[in-house]
């Protein structure tokens, strides 16, 4: 089994505004027989500026869903990241509870999917730049597909200052740098 990872980003909030978010939502989460249970002391806070990062616990996957109910207790947007089976990496942002962008590299993972899901999948750097206060062309080359051309090509970031390239999982980290966000734990 590879790597599953999840952390969410809430610009303009406090970590003391998202762990108790994370703690309400905890509590009125059903418990089940999976152990996909969310325990906010097993996950680890970060302060970035004005916003702040959380690394789930390993053993919780909560996708669209926890970022849906975070952005609605915080009254923030919220931009959940994950790496899937360490083979992709993708996001969701919410904003009032609903899902308002997503990208995967690799939305037919699981299955062949319609043009219209891929077009729900493909990541909005326009959108994302708005949230985050960057530039477009700052972060616009992590969003494309991986297809059989970009596993073919020779090794290539998607930025020069990039440590990761792409078709890699842990891609994620650069576009999270790029957000004001890195990925340090």
């Amino acid at each position: 089994m590879g790597l599953f990872l999840q952390t969410a980003v809430i610009p303009d909030c406090t970590e003391t505004m998202a762990r108790e978010a994370l703690e309400r939502v905890a509590r009125r989460q059903p418990s089940n027989e999976c152990d996909m249970e969310l325990h906010p002391d097993a996950c680890r806070f970060a302060v970035h500026g004005t916003g702040v990062s959380i690394l789930f616990e390993e053993d919780f996957a909560g996708f669209e869903d926890i970022a849906g109910t975070l952005s609605t207790e915080t009254g923030r947007p919220v931009l959940l990241l994950y790496i899937y089976d360490g083979d992709f990496w993708g996001y969701f942002l919410c904003d009032k509870g609903e899902v308002v962008d997503a990208f995967s590299p690799m939305p037919d993972y699981f299955d062949e999917i319609s043009e219209e899901m891929q077009e729900q999948m493909k990541g909005n750097a326009a959108l994302i730049a708005q949230y985050f206060h960057v530039e477009v062309s700052s972060i616009d080359r992590y969003l494309i597909f991986w297809t059989e051309d970009v596993f073919e090509e020779e090794e290539k970031k998607a930025y020069e200052d990039d440590e990761f390239v792409i078709g890699e999982d842990w891609q994620m980290a650069d576009f999270m740098r790029k957000l004001g966000y890195p990925y340090e734990w």
